[in-house]
């Protein structure tokens, strides 16, 4: 088998559908033009990676290399994401750090010889998560990307205009206008503000640059993705409570060294089914949640959304997860749905919990550099664990026990994992098995198996939501590093186990009917 197949193999196709006759006539006639403006963030994406990406992407879909066309489709581009981004090809190199962000051959003392020479205002430019980095006449200039991708983004304005002018929902209407206005000037805040505050619609585009994943050279640069949803309210109405108790939830997350907590005036909990994505959310290992904006203003002064994919979810838990727990536990850890769905929705909440500002305003996240992406999935994840071991029962939380919580939480920990024990959410997830393991919770048998002990568990997280708290508030990017350095490496116990799990899918392959 070759390395190529070998890499398309590791995911299983799923397809998923939805039940069109349940959408009004308008909403059908907007669901092209929302599918065209979809696409056109992907054409963006493949620029963000590689400037050149956009016309080899075309090449192979136009070729009869069957094998290649499958793995383009699937991963974007010729990297490995499971191999960290390495190319699985003879004729491309890997992935660079800087992708298309900044200029390929940068180094980290041109970056900081540029910052300390360049006046305040090119400085917040340089580090503006919306800009590409050039060089213009030897020196570094930052282009916003709604000037860099004028083009693209044009098309992607008319087409959101399109569907707005279809759709009757006023709320919905609202934000597709404010959304393609915003994306070709630039100011994304507002409508992200608009789409926290849109609920009551029945479906929910999201659209735009977000994540800073992509980024390996300073972590800053966000790249565009777009997911297509249709809303599930009354499996949302079920989440209320918990929603209306984030105030009390919050209390009991950590806040060191006078952090502030960015918890604006709402915070919606969204529970909907994927029909569509576009862009990075396209790209190989989907998103069962997400909680977003990114944008600690809007987080601040007016919320965050928590969007919950039911059927993405629903996939790769019962193509993965399960059959992972009971692998690695030789049958004796179960995993169980309605507690991992619960502890996916508290992963998602505790992103918007714990320090978001340091004591003098800077946000977490450029405080930490490239290293925060890690230490915050594993703060979410651990604020996860907290709060259902220490809170269930309490603010609409369920109450499963410990056991049943810590064993669901241990399946996902190694479906995490074999994503790449060094991407952000492998790392974070070794993060916690390292230190849960430390702290007894997690023990290792002499036959390589494993088995739980929960009896130490809402101790154990704590600990760990506190440290991770820390790190956030007042750790240097230097400290930061050298935490991942102890907790975020992988021992035999974690990589003889991944090896036994290699004939497991690693997650699921979408193909969407829409």
């Amino acid at each position: 088998m070759s390395k190529v197949s070998e890499a398309i193999g590791k995911f299983k196709p799923v397809s998923i559908g939805f039940d069109h006759s349940v959408l009004s006539d308008d909403i059908k006639k907007a669901l092209p033009y929302l599918k065209n403006a979809m696409d056109g963030i992907t054409r963006i994406f493949l620029r963000q990676q590689s400037e050149a990406l956009p016309q080899v992407y075309d090449e192979v879909m136009a070729g009869n290399d069957e094998e290649k066309k499958s793995f383009f489709k699937l991963f974007l581009g010729p990297w490995g994401q499971l191999e960290n981004y390495k190319s699985l090809f003879d004729e491309f190199n890997d992935r660079p750090a800087t992708c298309a962000f900044y200029p390929v051959d940068i180094t980290k003392e041109e970056w900081e010889e540029a910052l300390a020479n360049a006046s305040e205002e090119e400085k917040e430019q340089l580090l503006d998560t919306y800009t590409v980095i050039e060089r213009e006449n030897g020196k570094l200039k930052a282009t916003p990307y709604h000037e860099y991708f004028k083009e693209e983004l044009a098309d992607i304005f008319d087409n959101l205009e399109a569907a707005a002018d279809v759709v009757e929902n006023e709320e919905l209407k609202k934000y597709l206008y404010e959304r393609a206005e915003g994306l070709v000037t630039g100011n994304y805040r507002d409508s992200d503000a608009t789409w926290v505050r849109t609920k009551n619609v029945p479906i929910d585009p999201v659209i735009g640059p977000f994540e800073v994943y992509a980024d390996d050279f300073m972590g800053i640069k966000a790249t565009y993705e777009a997911f297509l949803m249709v809303v599930d309210h009354e499996k949302g109405n079920q989440l209320k409570e918990i929603e209306d108790n984030l105030p009390n939830i919050s209390k009991h997350f950590p806040l060191p060294a006078n952090s502030k907590a960015a918890v604006g005036g709402m915070a919606p909990m969204i529970v909907v089914n994927q029909i569509y994505a576009a862009g990075e959310a396209r790209q190989g290992i989907m998103a069962s949640a997400f909680n977003l904006p990114n944008d600690a203003w809007v987080r601040g002064e007016v919320g965050w959304k928590q969007i919950m994919i039911y059927n993405i979810m629903k996939a790769k838990f019962d193509t993965c997860t399960t059959v992972i727990a009971e692998r690695v536990s030789n049958g004796t850890i179960h995993a169980d749905f309605d507690p991992y769905f619960y502890f996916v929705l508290m992963h998602e909440v505790s992103h918007g919990l714990g320090p978001a500002y340091r004591a003098d305003g800077t946000p977490v996240a450029k405080a930490i550099g490239k290293n925060y992406t890690a230490i915050e999935e594993a703060k979410a994840d651990t604020g996860s664990l907290f709060t259902l071991v220490k809170l269930g029962g309490q603010y609409g939380i369920p109450s499963y026990g410990k056991n049943r919580v810590l064993d669901s939480f241990f399946a996902g920990l190694f479906r995490s994992m074999r994503f790449g024990v060094h991407e952000a959410h492998g790392a974070a997830n070794v993060v916690e098995y390292n230190w849960l393991k430390e702290k007894g919770v997690i023990q290792v048998l002499p036959d390589g198996g494993f088995k739980t002990d929960a009896t130490n568990l809402e101790e154990a997280a704590e600990s760990l939501l506190y440290e991770l708290c820390r790190i956030e508030a007042e750790a240097t990017p230097d400290e930061a590093a050298a935490f991942l350095k102890k907790y975020a490496e992988p021992g035999r116990d974690i990589l003889d186990a991944l090896d036994r799990l290699t004939d497991i899918p690693i997650d699921i392959c979408v193909e969407y009917e829409l």
